[in-house]
Formats: C-alpha cells, structure tokens, sequence
C-alpha cells in the first residue's frame, strides 16, 4: 500500500525520515511529501496550493493510499480524503484533527506580513512566548493534562 505521509507546520518530507524504512520494511510505499511553503521557500504558498500537492499524490498512488497527516497537517489529510473518496482508502491523523467546516486552518499560530513563521519550540513544551499576545483568536492553550492509561478494551468514556 502507498502511504502517503505529511508532516505539520515548518516540516519538510525530511521530518519522516525515520518512518520511511519502517514502512517500506512492512511492504509498504512510504511517500513523504513536502509541500508548497515548507522549505521550498515558496513563502506565498496557500492551503490550497497545499491541498493541491496532496491530490496530486494522491493521484500519483498505486491503487487507494493511507494519507497521513501529522498535528494541523490532519486537515490536508481530511481534504484530501473528501475530495478523492473513491481514491483514499484511509486517513491517519497524528497528533492534529480536522478544522471544522468553515473553521480556521492552524489559527493558533501568529501571522506576520501574510506569513506564519515558526514561533520557536516554547510553545511547544507549553511555554507561551510574550509576542503571542498580539495574535488573533483564543490564546495558546496549556498543555493537557495527560490521560490515565486505559487496559484493552476499556471504554474511553
């Protein structure tokens, strides 16, 4: 099966680097994207010329690929399998979920000349650098609490 992967925000296809031989020790086709904006400095590059890349690939495949789709890169995942249902065969999301139709793709992040620049990785490790008070939306939220661990088969409810 072709598995075609797509990292979040700032990352390139290098970000599956590791994944790749796993996949392809599996039998699997691995296929890292890096799309439009993510390292080509392309930095005019919308979502739609992302979702673009997506289909393209997509299209490309082998038979119905897996699309999967890391942190806001599950929106491009989404995308993809709503515009080709008949092409995709399943969507992974890790890390991310879709927007909600007619939401904001990745508002979290600030915006700056018409370019959402990589923020640094405090706001990662649940630090909310001072210049993130001039964004738009909600502020960052904290880091969640983390989820007690579950035994098979024990409802998440």
């Amino acid at each position: 099966m072709d598995i075609l992967l797509i990292a979040g925000l700032w990352f390139d296809g290098s970000a599956w680097d590791d994944v790749v031989p796993e996949l392809t020790a599996l039998g699997h086709r691995a296929v890292p994207l890096t799309l439009p904006g993510q390292g080509d400095g392309a930095a005019s590059a919308t979502l739609d010329d992302q979702l673009a890349a997506v289909l393209a690939a997509v299209d490309a495949a082998h038979g119905r690929p897996m699309v999967v789709g890391h942190s806001v890169a599950a929106s491009l995942a989404w995308l993809a399998a709503d515009a080709r249902p008949e092409k995709v065969s399943k969507v992974v999301m890790i890390g991310g979920f879709p927007a909600a139709d007619g939401g904001t793709y990745a508002d979290h992040f600030p915006i700056g000349d018409g370019v959402m620049p990589f923020p640094g990785w405090g706001p990662f490790e649940g630090r909310t650098p001072p210049t993130w008070t001039r964004r738009r939306g909600p502020a960052w939220p904290p880091p969640p609490s983390p989820s007690p661990r579950r035994s098979p088969g024990e409802s998440y409810a």
